[in-house]
């Protein structure tokens, strides 16, 4: 069984990015040097812009995916601003405003209001954490490569004219795991709601499962903010496998409670009923 964490904090081109998992995948972490005639598959688990990424390889690549586990996934990447594709190098303008803004986004108080609106726990994170991302804009490429992220088209799914991110989602032929953290300011649960809908209209003769876990008092990045929880549910999705993902437990009884260090998370299945977008989730949804 191999799982591939993605998350991205800073990348430019994102079908660049999206090509180099695919070949680190297929020659790197599937490679049998020819040992056997059947090919494994990885399961991919990927928070925020990371599960954006994770449907756009399960749609190039079905055959090298065998489910994907989305956390607070985002379903829209880019600004599409006017006057640049987005593709290096910038012009003067673009990369002007993209180093000002950058600087402004990558200072350590910016960083830490950011943290603070995304965690539902400020106990849930702490000055390394900070330094540790301050640390990944460090890179000299780094403002030229916030431009591209701001000025790039929409993204493409599995056609060039595909670019809908929820239309995308009935086209998935593996297995997909909604586990979203309840207190998101961003990708809110109603975002979850909408994604389980599209996945319902998948033809269920295909055999594929969907299922919507919620995190109680978690926010955008449940992975880090509650990783005893997360792992909990994830280990248990793993371990069912194709044949008993639609069936085993996901959360012991009506909900769970784990004990994270900054105290505890409380985690529950939402069924179809559940999962119901009323008027306020329509309006929340059809933001993004």
């Amino acid at each position: 069984m191999t799982i591939i964490f993605t998350r991205i904090f800073i990348f430019h081109q994102f079908h660049s990015w999206a090509d180099q998992v695919i070949t680190f995948i297929d020659h790197i972490i599937l490679s049998n040097d020819g040992q056997s005639t059947v090919t494994p598959k990885v399961h991919l688990v990927g928070n925020s812009v990371g599960g954006l990424l994770s449907v756009i390889l399960a749609l190039r690549r079905p055959d090298l995916v065998g489910s994907i586990c989305l956390l607070n996934a985002t379903p829209v990447w880019g600004l599409n601003l006017p006057g640049w594709s987005g593709r290096l190098p910038a012009p003067f303008l673009p990369k002007f405003i993209g180093r000002v803004l950058f600087d402004f986004i990558r200072n350590p108080q910016t960083i830490e209001k950011y943290l603070e609106n995304a965690y539902s726990n400020r106990e849930a994170f702490d000055s390394e954490l900070i330094q540790q991302i301050r640390k990944c804009t460090e890179d000299p490429g780094g403002h030229a490569a916030f431009a591209s992220i701001m000025w790039s088209p929409p993204t493409t799914f599995d056609s060039e004219k595909e670019s809908n991110f929820y239309s995308s989602l009935a086209k998935l032929s593996c297995d997909v795991l909604l586990l979203f953290g309840k207190d998101d300011p961003w990708c809110k649960p109603a975002f979850a709601k909408r994604m389980y809908k599209c996945l319902s209209q998948r033809d269920s003769a295909d055999g594929n499962i969907h299922r919507y876990v919620e995190l109680d008092n978690v926010g955008h990045c449940p992975n880090h903010e509650a990783p005893a929880a997360v792992g909990r549910v994830v280990r248990r999705w793993l371990d069912a496998g194709k044949a008993g993902r639609g069936s085993t437990y996901l959360v012991d009884g009506n909900h769970e409670q784990v004990s994270e260090l900054w105290g505890n998370v409380i985690i529950r299945e939402a069924d179809a009923d559940d999962s119901e977008l009323n008027l306020v989730d329509k309006i929340i949804a059809s933001l993004l």
